[in-house]
């Protein structure tokens, strides 16, 4: 048995997994210091002592409250507002949708959860990625109703990657967990598992179907960019 081949592994894949966290540990530190450094000359100022542990008192109720506002109407309303502020600065619009598209990916109740590992023959016939089901999506072409099913590809880590729509019967599901497939991406595939099932995806068909609707087969192709 190779013994460094999987200590190798487990290493990568520790300081992948553990550099977004000290990541989020760095900045919710540094977002403490600059609450308790911002509000210890006014708390001094009034009080004539220093009072410990303000800042993550302050910050914890800072999160208080924007889950208040963000649980009604009135509130909703509020943080739309600045989310669209905030959207219209450039650089900080696009590092706010990604850490908010990560927020609804990883979060219990979020919108965009990813659903299962799955297999797709793409970007060409005889090669074949692994993504994450994200959802489906009804799409209507000509009287033809179609389910197809929303895959996420990982193309840099788990932050950035290619969203494919696909038919289900183009799909193969796999034996691997979501804990396997998000380790398996953010260890570059190292961590990948000597045995992988596979087998057909279940379809699912609409209630009705248009005249000459029929499923399309074949591989799914990343055609190149037409020049205008």
């Amino acid at each position: 048995m190779n013994v460094g081949r999987p200590f190798k592994r487990y290493l990568i894949t520790g300081f992948l997994v553990l550099a977004p966290l000290s990541i989020s540990l760095f900045l919710l530190f540094w977002l403490v210091s600059w609450i308790d450094g911002l509000l210890s000359p006014l708390i001094h100022a009034l009080t004539g002592r220093e009072l410990p542990g303000l800042g993550l008192v302050a910050a914890l109720f800072i999160a208080w409250v924007a889950g208040w506002l963000a649980s009604n109407i009135i509130g909703r309303n509020l943080l739309e507002t600045t989310e669209d502020l905030i959207l219209h600065v450039p650089v900080l619009n696009w590092l706010y949708r990604t850490v908010k598209q990560l927020t609804e990916v990883f979060s219990p109740g979020g919108k965009a959860q990813f659903r299962s590992v799955v297999m797709v023959e793409y970007p060409r016939e005889g090669v074949y990625q692994l993504g994450f089901a994200t959802g489906k999506v009804r799409r209507e072409e000509g009287g033809c109703v179609e389910i197809m099913t929303s895959v996420y590809i990982p193309t840099n880590h788990l932050y950035i990657g290619d969203i494919l729509l696909v038919p289900p019967e183009r799909l193969r599901s796999t034996s691997m967990t979501l804990q396997e497939g998000i380790q398996y991406f953010l260890s570059a595939g190292a961590s990948m598992p000597e045995h992988l099932s596979t087998q057909p995806n279940k379809v699912e068909r609409p209630a009705a179907h248009g005249a000459g609707c029929a499923p399309a087969a074949g591989s799914i192709r990343q055609e190149p960019a037409q020049e205008e």
